[in-house]
């Protein structure tokens, strides 16, 4: 293979590809549409949206001293494009599909599937996390969306623009001083760790949980919020708390911890990355007296958290130095050994994506009617809830290792979730 077709891999993949042991490396899309997608123009848009980045057409390798991407020339319809017929519901099909991960060795780190009954139909896009994170990922659904249009109307995409430069995560730093860099070298994760409470040790299978908050609720709930000076991301967090609360074992009074986490494109010049990147930065918050009083107070003490930590001009971007300076100085094998110790000390998580407009997801004049979107799975003990919102309602979701009844008890978390949100709309605001 000629030394073109070889790319150095930068900080961004380097430090998602270390923790794949206990994650699979996957963000992952399902998009409900009621009516036929064209199976013909989807696949054409997703070979577009393929080749138009060489990252999204290559093969992540690594050695015991660097990591690399091998970009392929080559490779078949069959390695980003399925199409499955089914007589079921075919979003309940793809949210199974989303299951499967895109593998770093894969000829390709993006796959589109179309799943259809006779009547509805379901798209899945799943892309690798070692390319892109949360934003990126939701930017390429985007363009996967504009290709098929581009193609639906003027029989090519020749038109589609996807970003294509520079990929480096330091892309951050490009606004901050020498003596701002320094002040970042200090760990960003709290002493607190808050844990699920698995009620199995087995690993379990392959697995996923969702639960949904409709339209009508999520805004009364957003109406209330926005009063309190406070945003869905603090309403989610609060929620999160409040049902990781009330789950066997925890002690509500205790120190509890919630990782959330920030879009760091808006420290870039222009508020983007030049490429596709991995730009997310920490958010933690904390809770030191547990939970307490009303689900207004618990949303007032993240709420000011979270506002604090957004106020600052260097937000999101404190430990990133200490990450991005070992992934390009230590050897690959000393990274992945000290990856175990690292990812067990992180707290439970949620991550948002925040609104997506159903207007804009449009296939051929066809809105979708819902959605999910699963963030990498997790193997215990991790686990994280994935949170995204279509035309202001919300989808929750665990994509995760587990077993049946690690699933109900996590099932149970999201649907209290659920619950703590709607009585806040409603006004039903106890402690």
């Amino acid at each position: 293979m000629s030394a073109l077709k070889i790319r150095l891999a930068g900080a961004g993949e380097k430090t998602q590809y270390i923790v794949h042991e206990f994650n699979d490396n996957t963000i992952r899309f399902v998009l409900r549409y009621p009516g036929i997608v064209d199976a013909d123009v989807l696949c054409a848009a997703a070979g577009v949206v393929v080749e138009s980045v060489d990252v999204l057409h290559a093969s992540f390798a690594t050695d015991s001293i660097g990591a690399y991407w091998h970009v392929n020339e080559k490779y078949g319809e069959s390695s980003y494009f399925q199409y499955v017929e089914t007589e079921a519901d075919p979003y309940v099909t793809a949210c199974s599909l989303a299951l499967l991960p895109i593998e770093p060795e894969g000829r390709v780190q993006l796959r589109c599937c179309l799943v259809q009954s006779s009547t509805d139909s379901a798209v899945l896009l799943s892309v690798s996390h070692l390319c892109v994170d949360g934003g990126d990922g939701k930017y390429l659904l985007g363009k996967l969306i504009e290709a098929y249009n581009l193609i639906l109307e003027k029989g090519a995409a020749e038109a589609l623009s996807v970003k294509n430069g520079s990929r480096a995560a330091e892309q951050i730093y490009e606004n901050v001083s020498s003596k701002e860099f320094l002040s970042l070298f200090k760990n960003p994760i709290s002493a607190v760790k808050s844990a699920f409470p698995y009620p199995t040790e087995e690993p379990g299978r392959v697995r996923m949980v969702r639960a949904e908050i409709a339209q009508k609720v999520m805004g009364a709930a957003r109406s209330r919020a926005k009063a309190a000076d406070a945003t869905v991301n603090d309403l989610l967090l609060t929620a999160c708390y409040r049902a990781y609360a009330t789950l066997p074992g925890i002690d509500a009074s205790g120190p509890m911890s919630v990782m959330s986490m920030m879009d760091l494109r808006r420290h870039c010049k222009n508020g983007e990355s030049e490429g596709l990147c991995n730009m997310s930065g920490s958010l933690p918050t904390v809770l030191n007296d547990g939970v307490r009083g009303s689900f207004s107070d618990t949303l007032a003490a993240i709420a000011a958290q979270t506002r604090t930590a957004k106020e600052n001009p260097l937000a999101g971007l404190e430990g990133m130095p200490l990450v991005h300076g070992a992934s390009k100085t230590l050897p690959m094998g000393l990274l992945l050994l000290a990856a175990k110790k690292v990812y067990g000390s992180i707290s439970i998580g949620l991550t948002n994506l925040g609104n997506l407009s159903c207007d804009q997801l449009k296939l051929g004049g066809m809105a979708p009617i819902g959605g999910m979107f699963g963030g990498p799975l997790k193997r215990k003990p991790a686990m994280q809830v994935s949170a995204i919102s279509f035309d202001g309602a919300a989808t929750l979701c665990v994509v995760g290792s587990f077993t049946k009844e690690d699933g109900e008890l996590l099932q149970i978390m999201l649907d209290h979730m659920v619950t703590e949100i709607k009585q806040f709309g409603e006004g039903i605001d106890e402690g």
